[in-house]
């Protein structure tokens, strides 16, 4: 668990015994596995949503989303570790049901779902700099989408009201 005095004393910088490269790479593999998922959920909100700005709202920060995916199977990979690659799984096992509101709203459960895990991840176990700056950047992505998501679901809520 991260140290808040070390934090407080040394910054970025970082002292103390840090989880190794392997246990890295148990700990980053499922979530790249939630995160390739997450990403198979926007693809079906992509398919299944009625109103095209949305959808291109969606996917705009879906390109984000990719280069994510990129960074965790990179850090897997720089630890000697092999990355979860998705190929198991189908785009149809994602469809999203109900109306158009219902698709954001599980998208919006399915993203803070994810950046729960990423938080309790950060918080619980001694990452080396480099996967904290990662893991940092990817709660700070998925903050962003959730506000999108939040700003979408009102502007529904509104225009049905």
């Amino acid at each position: 668990m991260p140290n808040p005095v070390k934090e407080l004393l040394l910054g970025r910088g970082w002292a103390g015994k840090t989880i190794s490269r392997s246990e890295t790479v148990e700990h980053l593999n499922p979530l790249l596995r939630q995160h390739i998922e997450l990403n198979y959920h926007y693809r079906a909100a992509f398919r299944e949503h009625s109103e095209p700005a949305v959808v291109e709202a969606l996917q705009r920060v879906q390109k984000t989303a990719r280069a994510d995916v990129g960074k965790l199977s990179e850090t897997i990979h720089s630890c000697g570790g092999t990355p979860y690659n998705g190929t198991d799984l189908k785009s149809e096992d994602f469809a999203l049901e109900g109306d158009d509101t219902d698709i954001l709203q599980t998208l919006q459960s399915v993203e803070q779902e994810f950046q729960e895990a990423l938080v309790h991840e950060r918080k619980n176990v001694e990452h080396q700099m480099r996967t904290r700056g990662i893991l940092e950047a990817l709660t700070s992505n998925s903050k962003e989408r959730l506000t999108l998501l939040d700003d979408l679901i009102e502007r529904a809520d509104g225009a049905t009201a």
